[in-house]
């Protein structure tokens, strides 16, 4: 297929982790290109205004300007892409709200790449009268892209959420992608600040000392709330002290890597 026939599709979202592995999914087939990816509200009218774009697919929660503004402007501008917005926060209420906006469809993280896939065809070709009926909202899927992965991201993000750990602050999303990175790989606890610091902040185009101290603030904010007691079914047994930033990694880290093999045990 031409570059020219491909669909073309701009990305919003905080993590840049999660905007690459979004980007090969939707490339994969050879039907759809990236042709822009963002964290910025206001970058992403500028984008699908300059290079035309077919399909818009972003997160509520972006660095500047939220989602639902992105979605008002779009249609102030009259463009006619298709918008999907794709979330971990999951009620009925911000499904009406992004409906109200202009959103053609609206998904819970995580998602099934397959089903991505699918909807976007589906409103491309204009059968949007029969996702309609349900909702716009997905309810089934329970993974994630990849195979294997797991209900890992999700559990991490609602453990996180539980604890009174904003999604609004950074320091929850250095948080998930250490957990994410230390479950995958058992040395990235060893050394954190010379190796899991800067590797995040790479990811996210930060310093090392920002990412340290956005993690030790977001741990000092759910010390004040629910933290405590939900570190405590985490680690089971209850301390006076707030821990550490790799303390309290590396037990969410142990508590996830058990969660995780009991599940592929299951599976096998």
């Amino acid at each position: 297929m031409n570059e020219s026939e491909k669909l073309k599709v701009v990305l919003a979202d905080r993590d840049g982790f999660y905007l690459q592995k979004l980007k090969r999914c939707l490339e994969r087939k050879g039907d759809m290109t990236v042709v822009g990816m963002t964290d910025s509200g206001p970058a992403v009218l500028e984008l699908v205004r300059k290079l035309n774009a077919d399909v818009v697919l972003l997160d509520i929660l972006l660095g500047d300007r939220d989602g639902f503004w992105v979605l008002e402007n779009l249609k102030k501008l009259g463009c006619n892409c298709i918008c999907i917005l794709i979330s971990a926060m999951d009620s009925d209420k911000l499904v009406r709200r992004a409906i109200g906006f202009g959103a053609d469809y609206y998904m819970a993280k995580p998602i099934q790449g397959e089903l991505l896939l699918e909807r976007i065809h589906q409103l491309i070709e204009g059968d949007k009268d029969e996702m309609q009926d349900t909702g716009l909202k997905e309810e089934t899927p329970s993974y994630t892209m990849e195979v294997g992965y797991q209900n890992l991201e999700a559990d991490i993000s609602a453990t996180l959420s539980r604890m009174g750990i904003s999604a609004s602050i950074k320091g929850y999303h250095f948080i998930r992608r250490a957990i994410l990175m230390a479950v995958d790989n058992e040395e990235a606890l060893i050394g954190i600040t010379k190796g899991l610091y800067p590797d995040i902040g790479k990811l996210y185009k930060t310093s090392a000392s920002k990412v340290e101290r956005a993690i030790r603030h977001a741990i000092e904010s759910a010390w004040k709330k629910n933290g405590q007691q939900v570190y405590f079914e985490v680690v089971g047994y209850l301390t006076p002290d707030k821990p550490t930033n790799g303390q309290f990694i590396a037990a969410l880290t142990e508590f996830f890597r058990i969660r995780q093999n009991e599940v592929s045990k299951k599976i096998s």
